[in-house]
């Protein structure tokens, strides 16, 4: 007999009203955390302020930074949109292989206000928490939601180590070096090992299995509930969506050095960038102010070509951080107009995807 549990007719209502107790209890857990990462965020930008100071004087800050090109900043703007438009479309394709069909203007909205959250969060967890809770309020289907950004993410990795692979004969591997590359790579091995089992609810179960054993039948069911719905003709879309959005990322980087007139090569800049995208991942800072410019010095100055100042450098990744505020700002915008409200139906009850019911009974 069936469990009534997993009646398609039942709205799985327990789940929403334990996250805010589970929520509540972690609470002085990420209040400390927070505290950590704004304490990194200021010792790295103190620590590199007073270098760039010591070594070239606030004079020649003032001066490289009122002399960069409009052009180069202009461009590293476009770029940053033509990456969240990447983004958005990676991000429908994946939805849509979990029978998720929302307007291309209402991702593009959840994506915005994404970054603008994203702006005062480690990492990417702003723009991907916003983004988990939009979707899910607007579908009724937070696992669903939740499982496609978590294959989005992996698509993602893999995205990015493809973009090394091309930058590796143009200076990638002389500036981030053999280790960080292997790095790289191996979260892209990770990735597609990930990809690999959620696309099958057995293998995904399989390795819930290994859980410990009071919390094994819960992990299988939500394992159940995360995977399935990848193939080919929807990864592949997906993946390709995934390599330029992070090309465009490391472009952006490309035009801000141009912009500040460092000259290197603009592959060289493009993979100095790649390796600034890369580094921005490690969620140890406030939405990756202080690595970003540390990153950006140790490449670029510390490498010891004697070309580029620790001035130029900083100017390169702030320049990079601030044109990438242009869409964080439009998310802004948009989320103060208030121009997409929440839609209260539950569509994903009458279309329900795989696992909702082990959601429920879980």
């Amino acid at each position: 007999m069936a469990d009534p549990a997993t009646r398609p007719d039942e709205t799985p209502a327990i789940e929403p009203v334990r996250a805010p107790a589970a929520g509540r209890a972690n609470a002085p857990r990420r209040g400390w955390l927070l505290a950590l990462k704004v304490i990194v965020t200021l010792g790295l930008l103190g620590w590199l302020l007073r270098q760039m100071v010591l070594r070239d004087g606030v004079d020649v800050l003032l001066d490289r930074a009122s002399n960069l090109s409009p052009t180069w900043v202009a461009l590293a703007i476009v770029l940053h949109f033509g990456a969240v438009t990447t983004g958005v479309l990676r991000w429908r394709v994946l939805l849509a292989t979990r029978g998720v069909n929302e307007p291309l203007t209402v991702l593009f909205r959840s994506f915005l206000v994404g970054r603008f959250i994203g702006a005062f969060t480690p990492s990417t967890t702003g723009l991907d928490g916003y983004r988990l809770w939009d979707i899910g309020r607007r579908t009724g289907d937070y696992a669903t939601s939740g499982a496609v950004i978590l294959v989005e993410k992996l698509v993602g990795l893999v995205g990015m180590a493809t973009v090394c692979l091309v930058l590796l004969p143009f200076g990638l591997l002389e500036r981030l070096g053999l280790f960080g590359v292997l790095v790289a790579l191996g979260m892209a091995g990770v990735a597609l090992l990930g990809l690999f089992v959620l696309s099958s609810p057995a293998r995904a179960a399989s390795l819930a299995g290994l859980a410990p054993g009071p919390l094994r039948p819960r992990a299988k069911k939500i394992a159940e509930a995360m995977a399935g719905g990848l193939a080919l003709s929807s990864l592949a879309p997906a993946l390709g969506l995934g390599i330029l959005s992070h090309a465009f990322l490391s472009a952006t980087f490309a035009a801000s050095g141009l912009a500040v007139g460092i000259e290197l090569s603009p592959l060289t800049l493009l993979a100095v960038g790649n390796a600034i995208v890369i580094s921005v991942l490690l969620p140890i800072s406030i939405g990756g102010v202080g690595v970003r410019e540390g990153v950006a010095v140790a490449l670029l100055v510390a490498a010891g070509d004697g070309i580029v100042t620790t001035t130029d450098a900083m100017l390169l990744a702030l320049v990079g951080y601030l044109t990438g505020q242009a869409p964080a700002l439009v998310g802004g915008l948009w989320m103060l107009a208030r121009g997409d409200r929440a839609r209260p139906e539950t569509p994903a009850l009458a279309r329900p995807p795989i696992g909702t019911s082990a959601i429920a009974s879980a």
